[in-house]
């Protein structure tokens, strides 16, 4: 069998690949060895130093060298360990390898060239966000002939209609009517506004080749057929802050639209008259629970990225119109509840050399690869001489029938002979005949690929559309791409030094991972009894400060207050007392239970409400007693001391994950000392010294 053919040979390699050690071609210097055997060539060590080294911070010094040379050392000594004991031939790290080579070759296997024009167009359409509409017919790419005629009927008619009246309103009638998208149907097609990478790249084309206010011809993508309204186009706002407070609606019994809205409108007033901060409010109230505990404040977002979802985009660019930062909005509804916005910063869209790396990544993912790799294609059968016997495809397609286009056709079908005129200049005509399904159909590499293998291709069980021709190149030049593709995803290791030197950094930190999963991280998870005897031995360094066991509740005035420590002597719960305090104003009433150590004000709304209790010393004396704690800022505080708990050693229990942490550091060393009398390191210290002095290092 034929490497380069055999799709499980093909995936074989990728686990062969990983057990291949970096072989040194030159004549480099040897930095160190191990065992006499494991060798570290000057290339591999320079490259590693100087990617871990900030060289713009700080002047080498000799002893930069020598710390990382000490630490390459025993990350070899790891490597060699876990080689020894047979972790790079086992199942499961070569299925690892395979998973983790196959996602790394997919940076190599395109055409950079064209991969940079994409990436440039990609970086010059975000630049622009463009507000759309569109109209689609579905019909998928394997739709029979029949079902591509009546989408592509029914298109061009909705086409010719819109081309004599394009106006926004007409659009939309068309859409709600005729679209086939159930996500814009009702909206009259609209999908909001968008930019580059956030389609499919035929539908951004036309997006972006469309004028304002007209419309596109019908094109084809993946889903059907489309027709495009270009309604506006803005320049790029960027990327956009916010804190946000959110009210849900429907979540339970309580949240009615009537009591959210009810709810959040108190909220605003407290911030609108200066009463309470932002930040304070979302902690209490907001149940956006991805950034109610960070005071509200989300992560850049920006219009485009909620393409299709009007809902969204209406909600943040509610923050858009701020005119200035810090100004909020007012309360405002959206089918997720009731929001209040405050506008926190605007990032501009970046340079071009400081997104390139994003984009290239998203045009790699992006259906724009294909641009890319078709080009690569080209690229590797010129290379490798790719060459197509016409003679035998010509007679391939004269010798198939209604079989093929039916989707039946067998191997057996093929002719058992090719006949032709040996010399057609030739007075005498003789013929030849060839074994025909052993003929050769290409060229490539080197190697002869027969008529009788691409039939294999040829198989199907769909219809097929097209014409005999255009169907038979299509599924030769799907095969041809498969294997030119495949070609250089066996050889990168030879092309690209880049993939050589990466791959073997995966291959060895994998490796390193699992052997470290195996005689650190693992041992401090399951060995409960030496993770005691660590604990024992150093207990004084895991220990509580002074604690109060308490519960403070917060009111909104002095009667309440009282009315509280009625309560709280009463033994009524906290929830209790909430639900009673809250019938009239939703934020009149709050509370705090637990154990808090003097450091723990982040936790409070008002962090002195801590420092006063632990200020007054006959709290700590104090055993299940009520206090009235006095009003700070709006809210007037009671608390009910359960407890002082006065500093003490921690249980294993309650700080299980930084023992955890610093056994396996322990069990780290431990294993170090081990390696390091196990194997024999031998250093080249006049490489090391050359290299000091390459690098000016004093």
């Amino acid at each position: 069998m034929k490497p380069i053919k055999s799709v499980v040979l093909f995936l074989f390699c990728f686990v062969v690949l990983g057990n291949v050690k970096s072989q040194n071609t030159t004549n480099e210097p040897v930095v160190f060895t191990i065992n006499g055997k494991q060798k570290v060539y000057l290339g591999e060590f320079e490259r590693q130093f100087l990617k871990n080294l900030n060289l713009n911070e700080k002047k080498v010094t000799s002893k930069d060298v020598d710390d990382y040379l000490k630490l390459y050392v025993k990350f070899k000594l790891k490597i060699q360990d876990a080689s020894d004991a047979g972790k790079d031939t086992a199942a499961a790290y070569k299925q690892e390898l395979a998973m983790y080579r196959e996602q790394l070759s997919r940076n190599y296997l395109y055409d950079r060239a064209v991969t940079q024009g994409l990436i440039e167009e990609a970086y010059e359409r975000m630049q622009s966000e463009i507000k759309v509409s569109h109209i689609l017919i579905m019909c998928s790419r394997d739709a029979s002939e029949s079902d591509v005629a009546k989408a592509t009927k029914r298109i061009n008619e909705v086409y010719a209609s819109l081309k004599r009246n394009p106006s926004a309103d007409n659009f939309a009638e068309y859409a709600k009517t005729d679209s086939e998208d159930p996500g814009t149907k009702n909206s009259g097609g609209s999908l909001g506004y968008m930019t580059a990478l956030q389609v499919v790249y035929e539908f951004e084309n036309q997006a972006y080749k469309t004028p304002i206010g007209q419309i596109s011809e019908p094109f084809r993508t993946d889903f059907g057929f489309h027709i495009v309204r270009v309604e506006e186009k803005r320049k790029n706002r960027g990327d956009i802050k916010v804190k946000h407070i959110l009210i849900r609606v429907g979540t339970n019994a309580e949240n009615t639209d009537e009591a959210s809205k009810k709810k959040v409108e108190e909220i605003y007033a407290k911030l609108k008259s200066g009463e309470e901060k932002f930040d304070v409010m979302a902690r209490a109230y907001s149940e956006d629970y991805s950034s109610k505990y960070n005071g509200g404040e989300m992560e850049y977002v920006n219009n485009t990225q909620y393409v299709g979802d009007i809902d969204r985009q209406n909600w943040i660019d509610k923050a858009y119109d701020l005119p200035n930062i810090g100004d909020m909005t007012a309360p405002f509804r959206s089918s997720f509840g009731w929001h209040i916005l405050q506008k926190v910063g605007i990032k501009p869209i970046g340079s071009f050399d400081q997104m390139k790396n994003t984009l290239k990544n998203q045009v790699q993912q992006n259906q724009r690869s294909q641009i890319s790799v078709d080009a690569l294609v080209d690229k590797v059968k010129k290379e490798e001489n790719y060459k197509l016997n016409k003679e035998a495809f010509d007679f391939l397609v004269k010798s198939l029938d209604t079989n093929f286009l039916n989707g039946n056709f067998k191997v057996e079908m093929l002719p058992a002979k090719y006949t032709k005129i040996k010399d057609p200049v030739a007075k005498k005509k003789e013929t030849v005949s060839f074994d025909f399904p052993k003929m050769e159909m290409f060229n490539f590499a080197g190697e002869s690929f027969t008529v009788e293998e691409f039939a294999m291709h040829l198989n199907g069980k769909k219809k097929i559309n097209s014409s005999m021709s255009e169907a038979v190149e299509s599924k030769l030049n799907s095969w041809v791409k498969d294997i030119a593709v495949n070609y250089q995803n066996n050889h990168l290791e030879e092309k690209s030094v880049e993939f050589r030197d990466i791959y073997q950094e995966y291959r060895e930190g994998i490796l390193m991972f699992n052997r470290m999963q195996e005689k650190v991280w693992d041992r401090a998870n399951n060995d409960s009894v030496g993770l005691a005897q660590y604990f024992d031995q150093h207990k004084s360094e895991y220990t509580w400060g002074d604690r109060f066991n308490i519960e403070v509740y917060y009111s909104s005035s002095e009667k309440m207050a009282k009315q509280v420590m009625k309560e709280a002597k009463k033994g009524i719960s906290a929830d209790s007392m909430k639900k009673i305090h809250t019938k009239v104003k939703q934020l009149d009433f709050d509370y705090r239970i637990g154990k808090y150590q003097a450091t723990d004000t982040y936790l409070f709304p008002q962090p002195d409400v801590l420092n006063k209790i632990f200020a007054t010393p006959e709290y700590k004396t104090a055993k299940d007693k009520i206090f009235k704690l006095g009003q700070f800022q709006n809210d007037f505080v009671v608390v009910k001391v359960k407890e002082f708990l006065p500093a003490g050693p921690k249980l294993l229990e309650e700080t299980r994950g930084p023992v955890a942490s610093k056994y396996q550091e322990e069990l780290e060393v431990q294993w170090l000392k081990e390696l390091e009398s196990k194997y024999n390191v031998s250093v080249n210290e006049s490489v090391i010294s050359t290299f000091k002095q390459k690098l000016g290092a004093q």
